[in-house]
């Protein structure tokens, strides 16, 4: 690890420590008003704890199958460049190749107002066996962004191939509430969506999304901006975002949680997934040379009466 990078993240309030994902290091970054966790390995955000609250991010406990594809269910883990399963090759892994393998640190610093900055890449030609799975040159960047109430994430594509790159990604965002029943997600009324649990059946949402259990769906065309009210922690988190046209809302049930072995069977009680996305006809294109972005934002604050 370059030494002026360690010495920033120093300066930062943070440090890299080993974990158990992977046997990968994590950033670990402490300041007076939030902690933060980065996992190298999949480059996704682990936790963000403002002080005083719960963390804004779900973890679980069950650390899945001890393979290169097992997967965990936690943070913000990155689905790139294809969403869900892989339409040529079903021995692919689910939700694309970024997830699976070790980002490097690239960038730490503050933003001019002081906000806390730390960048991740991923280089397809860092790694073979992107390389043998997806043909296409690729490097992914992830601007992390740190403020006292909330997190913003900038991630980049950039084709470096002379073919025209077909993806379809998502930011899969668990967020952490305190009962899944007494969750809201406000934001997406009039939306047509997919319904993916009733043999993907066109739908259009009506009012508000609650109560938060058993629903896989893809909102397609989706607002930039929507709400998750946690009625039991009191607290309004905003997700906003930019160069998505999707919104997935996910949560397996209780009975669909029992099923899987890579999940508790308490889990659903304590997330709900709101993922900015570009996923199904939301689907699209970077040519030779171009690259897109994918903005996230989140930002949370107590619940006022005109809220409930």
């Amino acid at each position: 690890m370059n030494g002026q990078l360690i010495r920033e993240l120093e300066t930062l309030g943070g440090e890299i420590l080993p974990a158990s994902l992977k046997e990968c290091d994590e950033i670990v970054i402490n300041q007076p008003d939030f902690s933060a966790r980065i996992a190298l390995w999949g480059g996704h955000l682990v936790s963000f704890i403002p002080t005083g609250q719960s963390d804004l991010l779900f973890q679980s406990a069950n650390e899945g199958a001890d393979t290169r594809f097992g997967r965990r269910h936690f943070g913000v883990p990155v689905c790139w460049p294809w969403f869900g399963a892989n339409e040529k090759h079903k021995d692919y892994p689910a939700h694309g190749l970024a997830r699976y393998f070790r980002w490097q640190l690239a960038e730490v610093g503050t933003f001019k107002n002081g906000d806390a900055k730390i960048v991740l890449r991923l280089a397809s030609e860092d790694h073979p066996l992107i390389e043998e799975m997806w043909p296409q040159a690729f490097e992914l960047r992830q601007v992390f962004r740190f403020t006292s109430d909330g997190f913003s994430i900038n991630f980049s594509a950039a084709n470096l191939s002379d073919k025209t790159m077909p993806v379809s990604e998502a930011l899969h965002t668990y967020f952490h509430v305190g009962n899944n029943k007494a969750a809201e997600v406000h934001g997406l009324d009039g939306v047509i969506y997919v319904d993916k649990l009733e043999k993907s059946a066109r739908k259009q949402q009506e009012g508000t999304v609650t109560p938060f259990e058993c629903v896989d769906s893809v909102y397609l065309e989706s607002p930039d901006v929507c709400e998750i009210h946690d009625l039991d922690l009191q607290r309004k988190i905003t997700v906003s975002s930019a160069g998505s046209q999707s919104t997935v809302l996910w949560n397996p049930g209780p009975e669909l949680a029992k099923q899987r072995s890579d999940m508790e069977d308490e889990d659903y009680r304590h997330f709900v997934c709101v993922e900015t996305a570009n996923a199904l006809n939301d689907a699209y294109e970077i040519k030779p040379g171009d690259m897109h972005q994918l903005r996230l934002n989140v930002m949370v604050a107590p619940l006022t009466p005109a809220d409930v």
